[in-house]
Order: structure tokens, then C-alpha cells, then sequence
């Protein structure tokens, strides 16, 4: 069963001379409950898809469904609930708030929406990611790891169907990204969620249950690993 639909993706930035097309004709299906990597050269057009899955921008052509939803016939008042209930992001960056703790900062998409979160689901994910004994450090207090785990508890809590990755461990060092990668697949499986993730990392890529190579903004290849 495919989770995610999209037909006919287009997206240009600039005009006349200067104008990049980053999506130039998407045809894409990603089954529910799957790992999926997207591979690519810089300026592929990777993260612009990506972005278009979570709603976080818009096609200038064509159609997206993400779990049952058309995103293109939601306002953008609609399109946040969306993201914050159906989508989970991680990035590389961590995009943690250095001044709020590792519980606050799980909490803080919930928090600020004004949404009482589940306890107990909370305090399984805490337990799954081992951040229980570090709930009340700070981001500058963790490793890059630990933060990155952080960065996916936070994108679990809202029990998103779709979570989506952006080289998520391209700041880490091999074994922190192995670990969080092991960690990123074990509570997607564990969740029954859907994982899409862009990476450069060949050992990544051999972990996913399927890889989509885009280039020059059209998909080139795709298959099971």
C-alpha cells in the first residue's frame, strides 16, 4: 500500500536566464512502513522533494497525496496541522534550541501548538532512544549523537505517519552514525512508520528497504536493495 503519490511534480526557481529547475516531472510511489533513500549530486533536486513531501513548500505543477491528504487543496493553516500531526523532520543541523532541555525541546512543536502529548508514549520513546537520564541537559551538553537522538524523539512524539530525513547523520562520526541510524529504522519499524531519507552514505543506502536516484530534477533510477 503507497503512502505517498506524486504525479507530475514541477518546481522552478528564478526567472528567464537564471531559472533552475529543481523538479522537472516527479512520478513517484513510496509504500507504506518502508525505508526509503533518495540519492543524488548536490542540486538534484533532493531536498526540494523532500520539502514538497512535508508540505513545507509548493509545486509550481502537479500533485501530491501524503496518507490519504492532497496537500494542494490545503490552506496554509491546514498545511501545519499537517506537518505537525502526519510528518516528522530531522535534520542535519539538529535545529535543537540551545536555551530549552532535552524534554523541553521534545516537547517544544506540541508545546507550542498548545497540544497535551501522550506520557506514557513519550516516556517509551525517551526509553527507546536512551534519553531518559538526560531529559533536564542542554543540546551543548549532549554529543552529536545524542542530540540528533533528541532531534528524532521530537519528531516521533506527534506519531506522525511519514518521518522525513534530511542526511540526518551527515554530521556524525561513523559510529554515532551508525548508532543513530540503527535507532532512526528501529522505532520507524517499531512505530509502523514511513522513512524517507536523503543521503550521500553508501552504508545507509544499503540499509534501506528501497533507493530512488533523482538527477537534474527527474528521477533516474529506483529499485529494491
Amino acid at each position: 500500500m503507497d503512502i505517498i503519490t506524486i504525479h507530475g511534480l514541477r518546481k522552478t526557481f528564478g526567472k528567464g536566464e537564471s531559472a533552475v529547475k529543481a523538479l522537472d516531472g516527479i512520478d513517484l510511489a513510496i509504500e507504506k512502513g518502508k525505508f526509503t533513500a533518495v540519492i543524488g549530486v548536490s542540486g538534484s533536486g533532493k531536498t526540494t522533494l523532500l520539502n514538497m513531501i512535508g508540505g513545507l513548500d509548493t509545486p509550481d505543477e502537479g500533485e501530491i497525496l501524503v496518507d490519504g491528504v492532497n496537500l494542494a487543496g490545503l490552506s496554509e493553516k491546514e498545511l501545519a496541522v499537517f506537518r505537525r500531526k502526519q510528518v516528522g523532520f530531522v535534520y542535519q543541523n539538529f535545529n535543537l534550541i540551545p536555551t530549552l532541555t532535552v524534554r523541553e525541546n521534545i516537547l517544544f512543536p506540541l508545546s507550542l501548538a498548545g497540544e497535551a502529548f501522550d506520557r506514557a508514549f513519550f516516556d517509551e520513546i525517551s526509553g527507546l532512544l536512551g534519553l531518559k537520564q538526560r531529559l533536564h541537559a542542554y543540546p551543548h551538553e549532549l554529543s552529536g549523537g545524542g542530540r540528533q537522538r533528541v532531534a528524532i524523539a521530537r519528531a516521533l512524539l506527534a506519531k506522525p505517519s511519514v518521518v522525513l530525513a534530511d542526511e540526518p547523520t551527515g554530521n556524525l562520526d561513523s559510529k554515532s552514525s551508525q548508532n543513530v541510524l540503527g535507532l532512526l529504522k528501529l522505532s520507524v519499524e517499531t512505530y509502523g512508520q514511513t522513512l524517507v531519507m536523503i543521503t550521500h552514505n553508501l552504508e545507509i543506502v544499503q540499509m534501506a528497504d528501497r533507493v530512488v536516484r533523482i538527477g537534474d530534477g527527474r528521477i533516474q533510477a529506483q529499485g529494491e536493495t
